[in-house]
């Protein structure tokens, strides 16, 4: 699914204009959208609740308030505007407004009477939000902070038109005093803010209403920003033949673990077995072999020298060149350890891998210190990177990651030629020949623990080693690995969840998009 930014929704806008549906209609469309759906939610839940009031900005946002209000009031409902930045200030909403006055449909002009206004906020069965849209710019002003605030306290049902006031349309920031929502109606298509935090949690739950643009005025604008939804991840799950055997589903292989971290080397096989793939071989320092058989049952173990350290010894090269062309995709930095030894294996791989390679965790430190081994690289590169990580790698700070995530993950993609996973809330998928970028919806802060990661290692190269597409083997790890903790979060705490819980659990939540 498509996620327009404002400039985008603004071309689509002109495109279907020119096309020869006006703004004019295009509003009133809005309007009587919104309308139907608000009509709809409002009466299953409790059809007594009518007295409704709407607050209208002074742009489109506004007008399509207006036409809410006329097309409720012609409903029976009990309808009052409260306008709260004066008169309408475009064609389109002036033209809306004076068809309300027509209908004599009660009006208060916050600035003349805040007493009455702030009474009816208060009183109102249903408020609706049609102040900004998704058009914010800056700070919300004080005199409006106030209103915003008397919304957010009332009792009634809140929608917000398009985007709910005080949210960034495109980064997901918001202003404190933003209005928070039970339901946001939005206006086509969603937009960043409806799914990237803190925004979207001032959203509630989101409907799109569809206003009569064409599809051929969305494809004008070309690539940009994508979510995928549970319906659009089973479409993508990997199917499997009644006479299926293992070969049919890939061979992974593993490199991972150290004396210090051999519980990563496991996560990661085990979220791969779990995941679907025919064949896991394990590559890991020679001394682990006691704790990792003990623990894995399924996998295929290569033992391998190490250094005195109990890392990767770089005397294990020549092994695993020789074993690569057995493999379908390889993950390779779970655990591994960052020194010299670990470097040279993993830059051997990176040269002469013919297949897609996960590089996670101490991969992604290893690359940090030499970025220009991804040039040599001769297969597609996968980089699962958290905050602080591609911080390293971009040789910026974790706040600037975190500040403009989407446009980083874009550029560096496209600049260094890789696949990149960049985790987190909304973690967001890039790649490296276009502009498209997949923003994730699902997970919650109860992944937030060691080893998460590595269980999304795993799972990332079991979906490429079962030969899914890039970028959508990407998804579906990313996705799955979030709506299983959504999933999990529902039965157990957040802060008692383990990354060993989550790969218990992924065989029943894969149940849901395999049939």
């Amino acid at each position: 699914m498509r996620l327009l930014t404002s400039e985008e929704m603004k071309k689509v806008e002109a495109h279907a204009a020119q096309r020869g549906l006006s703004y004019q209609r295009m509003m009133e469309n809005a309007g009587a959208a919104c309308a139907r759906n608000l009509r709809s939610i409002v009466e299953k839940e409790n059809g007594t609740r009518r007295n409704v009031a709407i607050l209208c900005g002074k742009g489109n946002n506004g007008g399509d308030g207006f036409v809410i209000a006329r097309k409720l009031y012609e409903s029976g409902y009990r309808v009052c505007l409260i306008l709260v930045a004066g008169y309408p200030a475009t064609h389109e909403a002036e033209y809306m407004y004076k068809l309300t006055a027509e209908l004599n449909i009660p009006t208060i002009w916050y600035d003349a009477d805040q007493p009455k206004a702030s009474k009816t906020i208060q009183s109102a069965d249903v408020i609706v939000d049609a102040v900004f849209g998704f058009s914010f710019r800056g700070e919300v002003k004080p005199e409006l902070a106030s209103v915003f605030s008397l919304v957010n306290e009332s009792q009634g049902l809140k929608f917000a038109i398009d985007m709910p006031s005080g949210a960034y349309c495109d980064s997901g920031l918001c202003d404190a005093s933003c209005v928070c929502a039970d339901y946001t109606i939005a206006v086509s298509a969603l937009k960043p803010a409806h799914i990237l935090h803190p925004a979207s949690d001032c959203c509630g739950d989101i409907i799109v209403a569809n206003i009569g643009i064409p599809e051929e005025s969305f494809a004008a604008i070309g690539c940009g920003l994508y979510t995928y939804h549970a319906n659009e991840i089973a479409e993508r799950f990997p199917r499997r033949k009644v006479d299926a055997h293992k070969g049919d589903f890939g061979h992974l292989l593993c490199i991972c673990g150290s004396a210090d971290m051999p519980g990563a080397a496991f996560l990661a096989a085990k979220a791969a077995l779990r995941s679907g793939v025919g064949l896991v071989t394990l590559a890991f320092p020679q001394s682990l072999y006691p704790t990792l058989t003990a623990k894995l049952t399924e996998t295929l173990f290569l033992p391998l020298e190490e250094t005195p350290d109990g890392a990767l010894s770089r005397n294990c090269i020549p092994t695993l060149l020789r074993r690569l062309d057995r493999y379908d995709a390889i993950v390779i930095g779970c655990g591994l350890s960052v020194c010299e030894d670990t470097a040279a294996v993993l830059q051997a791989v990176l040269e002469n891998a013919a297949v897609p390679v996960i590089v996670d965790a101490d991969g992604i430190n290893l690359l940090s210190r030499n970025i220009d081994l991804l040039q040599n690289a001769a297969a597609p590169v996968i980089l699962t990177p958290h905050p602080k990580e591609m911080a390293r790698l971009a040789q910026c700070t974790a706040q600037q990651v975190q500040d403009d995530r989407a446009g980083l993950a874009r550029s560096f993609a496209q600049e260094q030629g890789v696949y990149l996973v960049l985790k987190g809330s909304n973690t967001v998928i890039a790649t490296p020949d276009d502009d498209r970028l997949y923003i994730n919806v699902t997970g919650n802060n109860g992944l937030a623990k060691g080893g998460s990661g590595d269980v999304l290692a795993g799972m990332l190269g079991a979906f490429t080693a079962q030969k899914v597409p890039l970028p959508d083997a990407l998804c579906l790890g990313v996705y799955l690995h979030g709506y299983c903790a959504d999933e999990l979060a529902q039965k157990v705490s957040k802060t008692g969840m383990l990354p060993t819980d989550v790969i218990e659990a992924l065989p029943e939540c894969y149940a849901a998009f395999e049939s």
